[in-house]
């Protein structure tokens, strides 16, 4: 795995940060929360006990009060009750829908309907055993006159309703839970994936390096070599080794300073300003307040390149690039503007020209990818000549 993969899965990985399905939640509460649903075995047996517990209270102080009145025999009899059903769900229902789970869902249904029926008349016949010993058969003869039978599943037929409820609520939850959990997990992973091919997007934008421009430094270099210039050559050599240090060295999914922007920019020029000589004359006009905002790394270069490559190699002389930057409120705005003869009528166009507009399209795509909606883009033309490139993001600093 290269270097850059790595820092790719480090800065994506959920699992590394705090696994679990609850990923936007504060702090505490998703950790809590994650430590009850990641292991599905901890969730099912939490919320076996509490659920439970939580009927046997209700048990006690509705039904079995309204039998037996508060005493030892009810209190034995919620016991016995909300064991029952624990046990019931435990050992029978968990394993029958676990299997149903994975079946189809035609299949799915049958199973737990048809299952659910049958466990409700298991649950009815083993709380009547329960009772009859607890309270004595009484209950059961007063039952079979009013029903004018002693057919035992018919006596029990009454109590079914109530346990076929209780066990189809609990059915609603498991089911419920476990498809909650399964979407989260299949949103984790898309979230997951989404987020990997975007910072692959970014690296992919990010380091795309105009060949022109290496091209023309390295032909300007030859060139001086050549005429046996070796100062300007060295020194551009120098000059080049240190913007595609910064260039290749800097994590395009971070931000650096607009200070530092500034110096890496002025590398890039001075290589471009060795080639020009006096045809290009640069002017940075940055508030100072800005110097210490974040910005995405090299974001301005594609626009000063476009500059020098439409606007300043077309003219003999004269040839002016100004850098400007400016706080607008919780904003700044970004400027890249030439002085070139030849900025089309209509700016807009370049961006639809794959020849022309590859630099500022690559520009476009990486504020709206880093920034979405809060970011703006836009070129125009100049008066009376020249075009200008200018961006507007969010004021940032490290703090």
């Amino acid at each position: 795995m290269t270097n850059d993969e790595q820092k790719i899965m480090t800065t994506v990985d959920l699992n590394t940060v705090d696994s679990g399905p609850f990923i936007d939640a504060p702090g505490r509460t998703r950790r809590l929360m994650n430590w009850v649903f990641v292991d599905k075995g901890r969730m099912f047996w939490l919320l076996q006990i509490v659920g439970w517990v939580g009927f046997f209270f209700l048990h006690f102080l509705s039904v079995s009060t309204f039998v037996a009145g508060r005493s030892a025999d009810s209190l034995l009899y919620s016991v016995a009750s909300s064991l029952i059903g624990f046990l019931t769900t435990s050992i029978l229902a968990r394993p029958i829908y676990r299997f149903a789970r994975k079946q189809g869902p035609a299949l799915l249904l049958f199973i737990a309907i048809a299952s659910t029926i049958l466990m409700a008349f298991a649950m009815s016949a083993m709380k009547a055993q329960t009772f009859g010993i607890l309270f004595g058969n009484a209950w059961m003869d007063t039952r079979g006159a009013a029903f004018n039978t002693t057919n035992y599943l018919f006596l029990i037929i009454p109590d079914v309703p109530v346990n076929l409820f209780l066990l189809g609520s609990w059915g609603g939850f498991y089911f419920g839970i476990n498809y909650y959990l399964n979407l989260r997990k299949e949103m984790e992973r898309a979230v997951l994936s989404a987020r990997l091919a975007d910072q692959a997007q970014l690296k992919m934008l990010r380091y795309q390096l105009n060949p022109h421009f290496l091209f023309n430094t390295l032909n300007a270099i030859s060139t001086l070599v050549l005429e046996k210039d070796s100062k300007h050559a060295n020194a551009m050599l120098t000059q080049l080794s240190a913007f595609l240090r910064y260039s290749l060295d800097s994590d395009p999914l971070q931000k650096t300073s607009l200070a530092e922007e500034v110096r890496a920019l002025k590398l890039y020029l001075e290589i471009e300003k060795t080639r020009f000589a006096d045809r290009i004359q640069v002017d940075f006009e940055i508030d100072e307040d800005l110097l210490d905002a974040r910005v995405p790394s090299l974001i301005l270069q594609p626009a000063i390149e476009n500059a020098i490559k439409y606007a300043i190699a077309q003219m003999e002389s004269g040839g002016v690039i100004t850098i400007s930057g400016k706080r607008e409120g919780a904003m700044m705005r970004l400027r890249v503007c030439d002085n070139g003869p030849n900025a089309p009528k209509d700016p807009s166009a370049l961006l639809r020209n794959a020849t022309t507009g590859v630099g500022l399209v690559n520009m476009r795509d990486r504020l709206l990818h880093l920034y979405q909606d809060r970011s703006e883009f836009e070129l125009s033309r100049l008066d009376p000549k020249g075009l200008c490139v200018s961006i507007k993001i969010p004021f940032e600093t490290r703090g």
